[in-house]
């Protein structure tokens, strides 16, 4: 399928994300964690000069915001970065012990989970939810949720907070699943077939609602009162076995944090220098950065709840095969 027109170059397309969904978790509460990872004694400093730490993203945002605020000068070990085009690789990537951290959404982090993937949620923040929306075309007639019926919409990836809302928009307009044709389509491959009106609207996130916003596509609606807007950041179980690698990932946290802080009060540096690293036009990047807004949060039970709805909202749709008891997939102990 051909490109948009307006996408960044290939190489750095492959990472653009749902901000909204794709804002990383920084933030833990006090409560119940996983004990079974092997602690140093007590009173012990682990020797982080050897770690590497292999954080995974998408689109190179974090990076980006990293690097501006300069919160890891100083850090006591190295940071390798690599980036994937969507959650779901990201996820399977912590899978399969290729990165030791992650960011994603809530709703491919339980999809992943709910598969049985090795991996705990160690941080969390809640992002504005109108970094993800349903959109339509620019000339479309289709003006409410309730008019997509017997139409083909691509909820993006399976498991993706595209689908999520898809999902809780369709119970809202009194429709059903089934009421309409949804296709699950990479971010690229939804980007295009929506550009050639091959599907009539299109669930995703930003950087790609502003993208198609800049195109003249219309948001029919947005995850406002549906999405909990929560991100988490998430780590393999390999990585919080070792030691050293668990205190590093407990510094990460605190470093991103003090990085989030910083973006949300530098927006137009931020603006900058996102544009610049991720190709997308500045006006583009105005939007996405402008609609993000980052709020560390800790693990809490209020935390717990809203990802409990979301991942029984999944197993009603048979997006998890069995309910899951999401409090046991988190760790509240790693940035006290």
């Amino acid at each position: 399928m051909p490109r948009l027109s307006t996408r960044p170059r290939p190489r750095l397309i492959a990472g653009i994300v749902a901000l909204a969904a794709l804002s990383l978790a920084v933030a833990c509460g006090g409560g119940s964690d996983s004990s079974d990872a092997k602690s140093p004694a007590a009173g012990a400093t682990p020797d982080l000069s050897g770690v590497t730490l292999r954080v995974a993203e998408q689109v190179g945002q974090l990076k980006a915001v990293v690097e501006a605020s300069g919160v890891l000068k100083g850090a006591p070990y190295k940071v390798e970065w690599s980036d994937f085009s969507a959650a779901a690789p990201l996820l399977q990537a912590l899978r399969a012990n290729a990165a030791d951290i992650g960011g994603a959404g809530d709703a491919p982090v339980l999809a992943s989970i709910g598969s049985g993937a090795p991996l705990k949620i160690v941080g969390a923040t809640r992002n504005s939810a109108k970094g993800v929306a349903l959109l339509v075309h620019k000339d479309s007639p289709i003006q409410s949720v309730a008019e997509l019926k017997g139409k083909t919409v691509s909820a993006t990836t399976k498991g993706s907070v595209g689908h999520f809302l898809l999902l809780g928009a369709l119970k809202e307009a009194g429709l059903t699943p089934n009421d309409v044709q949804i296709s699950f389509l990479s971010p690229q491959a939804a980007g295009a077939a929506f550009d050639s009106n091959q599907i009539a609207a299109w669930a995703t996130w930003d950087p790609y609602i502003a993208l198609s916003e800049a195109k003249g596509a219309r948001v029919i609606r947005d995850g406002a009162g549906i999405s909990a807007g929560l991100g988490f950041t998430v780590g393999s179980e390999q990585a919080l076995g070792d030691p050293a690698k668990r205190a590093a990932i407990a510094d990460f946290l605190t470093r991103q944090g003090k990085a989030y802080e910083w973006s949300n009060t530098n927006k137009e540096a931020f603006t900058k220098l996102f544009a610049s690293l991720t190709k997308l036009p500045e006006p583009v990047a105005a939007t996405v950065v402008g609609r993000r807004n980052v709020a560390v949060v800790p693990i809490d039970d209020t935390v717990v709840k809203d990802l409990q709805s979301t991942s029984d909202v999944y197993t009603e749709a048979g997006v998890l095969d069995k309910k899951l008891d999401v409090a046991s997939f988190l760790l509240r102990s790693l940035s006290s």
